[in-house]
Protein backbone atom coordinates (compact mmCIF):
# COMPACT_ATOMS: atom_id res chain seq x y z
CA UNK A 1 0.00 0.00 0.00
CA UNK A 2 1.13 3.55 -0.67
CA UNK A 3 0.72 6.84 1.20
CA UNK A 4 -1.51 9.16 -0.82
CA UNK A 5 -1.53 12.14 1.51
CA UNK A 6 -0.87 13.25 5.06
CA UNK A 7 -3.26 15.58 6.89
CA UNK A 8 -2.80 17.30 10.23
CA UNK A 9 -5.45 16.08 12.67
CA UNK A 10 -4.53 18.32 15.61
CA UNK A 11 -1.44 19.66 17.36
CA UNK A 12 -0.14 16.17 18.17
CA UNK A 13 -1.45 13.83 15.50
CA UNK A 14 -1.71 13.29 11.76
CA UNK A 15 -3.95 11.21 9.53
CA UNK A 16 -2.27 9.18 6.80
CA UNK A 17 -4.48 8.27 3.84
CA UNK A 18 -3.49 5.13 1.96
CA UNK A 19 -4.29 4.12 -1.60
CA UNK A 20 -6.34 1.12 -0.41
CA UNK A 21 -8.83 3.49 1.29
CA UNK A 22 -7.44 2.83 4.75
CA UNK A 23 -6.46 5.54 7.22
CA UNK A 24 -3.63 5.49 9.72
CA UNK A 25 -3.77 7.78 12.74
CA UNK A 26 -0.31 8.54 14.12
CA UNK A 27 1.30 10.90 16.58
CA UNK A 28 3.75 13.41 15.11
CA UNK A 29 6.53 11.69 17.02
CA UNK A 30 5.92 8.32 15.37
CA UNK A 31 5.33 9.97 12.01
CA UNK A 32 8.60 11.90 12.10
CA UNK A 33 10.63 9.10 13.65
CA UNK A 34 9.74 6.76 10.80
CA UNK A 35 10.30 9.44 8.13
CA UNK A 36 6.96 8.84 6.46
CA UNK A 37 6.04 10.85 3.39
CA UNK A 38 3.76 10.92 0.37
CA UNK A 39 4.14 8.02 -2.12
CA UNK A 40 6.05 5.87 0.39
CA UNK A 41 5.19 2.18 0.24
CA UNK A 42 4.04 0.53 3.47
CA UNK A 43 3.86 -3.23 3.81
CA UNK A 44 1.31 -5.05 5.95
CA UNK A 45 4.02 -5.70 8.52
CA UNK A 46 5.03 -2.05 8.35
CA UNK A 47 1.44 -0.99 8.92
CA UNK A 48 1.16 -3.24 11.99
CA UNK A 49 4.50 -1.95 13.26
CA UNK A 50 3.34 1.68 13.02
CA UNK A 51 0.11 0.86 14.86
CA UNK A 52 2.09 -0.75 17.69
CA UNK A 53 4.57 2.13 17.85
CA UNK A 54 1.70 4.58 18.05
CA UNK A 55 0.10 2.64 20.88
CA UNK A 56 3.44 2.56 22.72
CA UNK A 57 3.73 6.32 22.26
CA UNK A 58 0.44 6.91 24.05
CA UNK A 59 1.29 4.39 26.76
CA UNK A 60 4.57 6.24 27.37
CA UNK A 61 2.72 9.54 27.42
CA UNK A 62 0.29 8.23 30.04
CA UNK A 63 3.16 6.78 32.07
CA UNK A 64 5.06 10.09 31.98
CA UNK A 65 1.93 11.87 33.14
CA UNK A 66 1.55 9.51 36.12
CA UNK A 67 5.23 9.66 37.02
CA UNK A 68 5.13 13.43 36.80
CA UNK A 69 2.66 13.49 39.67
CA UNK A 70 4.69 11.19 41.94
CA UNK A 71 7.00 8.19 41.89
CA UNK A 72 5.43 4.78 41.29
CA UNK A 73 6.59 1.22 41.76
CA UNK A 74 6.76 -0.88 38.62
CA UNK A 75 3.79 -3.00 39.73
CA UNK A 76 1.73 0.06 40.64
CA UNK A 77 2.35 1.80 37.31
CA UNK A 78 1.65 -1.39 35.33
CA UNK A 79 -1.72 -1.82 37.04
CA UNK A 80 -2.71 1.78 36.32
CA UNK A 81 -1.75 1.49 32.65
CA UNK A 82 -3.65 -1.77 32.23
CA UNK A 83 -6.77 -0.09 33.62
CA UNK A 84 -6.69 2.05 30.47
CA UNK A 85 -7.11 -1.15 28.40
CA UNK A 86 -3.64 -0.94 26.87
CA UNK A 87 -2.14 -4.14 25.50
CA UNK A 88 -0.18 -5.87 28.29
CA UNK A 89 2.74 -6.77 26.01
CA UNK A 90 3.13 -3.16 24.91
CA UNK A 91 2.78 -1.95 28.51
CA UNK A 92 5.60 -4.28 29.58
CA UNK A 93 7.74 -3.01 26.72
CA UNK A 94 7.21 0.58 27.84
CA UNK A 95 7.99 -0.32 31.45
CA UNK A 96 11.30 -1.86 30.38
CA UNK A 97 12.11 1.31 28.46
CA UNK A 98 11.35 3.44 31.53
CA UNK A 99 13.52 1.22 33.74
CA UNK A 100 16.41 1.41 31.27
CA UNK A 101 16.16 5.22 31.40
CA UNK A 102 15.98 5.05 35.23
CA UNK A 103 12.61 6.78 35.11
CA UNK A 104 11.04 3.82 36.89
CA UNK A 105 12.99 2.56 39.86
CA UNK A 106 11.53 0.43 42.65
CA UNK A 107 14.37 1.28 45.03
CA UNK A 108 13.93 5.05 44.64
CA UNK A 109 10.16 4.72 44.92
CA UNK A 110 10.42 2.56 48.04
CA UNK A 111 12.93 4.85 49.72
CA UNK A 112 10.70 7.89 49.20
CA UNK A 113 7.53 6.01 50.19
CA UNK A 114 9.01 4.55 53.38
CA UNK A 115 10.57 7.87 54.42
CA UNK A 116 7.30 9.72 53.93
CA UNK A 117 5.22 7.20 55.89
CA UNK A 118 7.74 7.14 58.73
CA UNK A 119 7.76 10.95 58.95
CA UNK A 120 4.07 11.65 58.47
CA UNK A 121 2.38 8.55 59.91
CA UNK A 122 5.06 7.11 62.20
CA UNK A 123 4.70 3.64 60.69
CA UNK A 124 6.70 0.83 62.22
CA UNK A 125 8.95 -1.60 60.38
CA UNK A 126 6.32 -4.32 59.93
CA UNK A 127 3.76 -2.02 58.31
CA UNK A 128 6.37 -0.54 55.98
CA UNK A 129 7.43 -4.03 54.89
CA UNK A 130 3.82 -5.08 54.35
CA UNK A 131 2.90 -2.00 52.29
CA UNK A 132 6.05 -2.16 50.15
CA UNK A 133 5.31 -5.80 49.39
CA UNK A 134 1.85 -4.74 48.22
CA UNK A 135 3.53 -2.20 45.95
CA UNK A 136 5.45 -5.05 44.33
CA UNK A 137 8.93 -4.46 45.75
CA UNK A 138 11.21 -7.44 46.34
CA UNK A 139 12.33 -8.38 49.84
CA UNK A 140 15.92 -7.57 48.88
CA UNK A 141 15.04 -4.00 47.92
CA UNK A 142 12.87 -3.58 51.02
CA UNK A 143 15.64 -4.77 53.33
CA UNK A 144 18.12 -2.44 51.62
CA UNK A 145 15.79 0.52 52.11
CA UNK A 146 15.06 -0.21 55.77
CA UNK A 147 18.69 -0.87 56.61
CA UNK A 148 19.65 2.49 55.12
CA UNK A 149 16.96 4.30 57.10
CA UNK A 150 18.71 3.19 60.32
CA UNK A 151 15.84 4.44 62.48
CA UNK A 152 15.19 4.04 66.16
CA UNK A 153 11.69 2.60 65.94
CA UNK A 154 11.34 2.54 69.73
CA UNK A 155 11.60 6.33 69.87
CA UNK A 156 9.00 6.71 67.11
CA UNK A 157 6.67 4.26 68.81
CA UNK A 158 7.06 6.02 72.17
CA UNK A 159 6.25 9.41 70.66
CA UNK A 160 2.97 8.36 69.07
CA UNK A 161 1.99 6.11 71.99
CA UNK A 162 2.53 8.96 74.42
CA UNK A 163 0.10 11.12 72.42
CA UNK A 164 -2.38 8.26 72.28
CA UNK A 165 -2.13 7.72 76.03
CA UNK A 166 -3.00 11.37 76.69
CA UNK A 167 -6.25 10.82 74.79
CA UNK A 168 -7.01 7.46 76.42
CA UNK A 169 -6.28 8.78 79.91
CA UNK A 170 -9.21 11.15 79.63
CA UNK A 171 -11.52 8.13 79.62
CA UNK A 172 -12.34 5.74 82.42
CA UNK A 173 -9.89 2.95 81.58
CA UNK A 174 -7.95 0.94 84.10
CA UNK A 175 -4.30 -0.01 83.64
CA UNK A 176 -5.05 -3.28 81.86
CA UNK A 177 -7.43 -1.61 79.39
CA UNK A 178 -4.91 1.14 78.67
CA UNK A 179 -2.22 -1.44 78.04
CA UNK A 180 -4.47 -3.41 75.68
CA UNK A 181 -5.47 -0.35 73.70
CA UNK A 182 -1.87 0.82 73.37
CA UNK A 183 -0.83 -2.63 72.18
CA UNK A 184 -3.59 -2.59 69.56
CA UNK A 185 -2.73 0.95 68.46
CA UNK A 186 1.01 0.33 68.06
CA UNK A 187 0.41 -3.01 66.36
CA UNK A 188 -1.81 -1.28 63.79
CA UNK A 189 1.09 1.08 63.10
CA UNK A 190 3.35 -1.85 62.32
CA UNK A 191 5.51 -2.12 65.43
CA UNK A 192 6.76 -5.50 66.61
CA UNK A 193 5.83 -7.15 69.91
CA UNK A 194 9.12 -6.44 71.68
CA UNK A 195 9.07 -2.76 70.78
CA UNK A 196 5.43 -2.42 71.85
CA UNK A 197 6.09 -4.18 75.16
CA UNK A 198 9.02 -1.91 75.96
CA UNK A 199 7.11 1.26 75.08
CA UNK A 200 3.89 0.35 76.91
CA UNK A 201 5.76 -0.71 80.04
CA UNK A 202 7.70 2.53 80.07
CA UNK A 203 4.65 4.69 79.43
CA UNK A 204 2.42 3.12 82.03
CA UNK A 205 5.16 3.26 84.64
CA UNK A 206 5.61 6.97 83.89
CA UNK A 207 1.84 7.44 83.94
CA UNK A 208 1.64 6.41 87.58
CA UNK A 209 3.44 9.63 88.56
CA UNK A 210 2.32 11.91 85.71
CA UNK A 211 -0.80 14.00 85.30
CA UNK A 212 -2.23 13.71 81.79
Amino acid sequence: MKIERVVKKDDENVIIYLDNQEKLFLSYEVFLKNRLKKDMEITEDGFSFLVRENQKYFIRKKAFNLLGRRLHSCKELRMKLLRNKYDSTLVDSVLEYLKEKNLLNDYEFGKQYAGEKIRTKAWGRNKIISELFKKGLSRGIIDEILNEENLNYTDNAFTIAEKKLKILSKRDYDGRQLSSKLYTFLSSKGYDYDTITEVVKRLLQDDESSDF
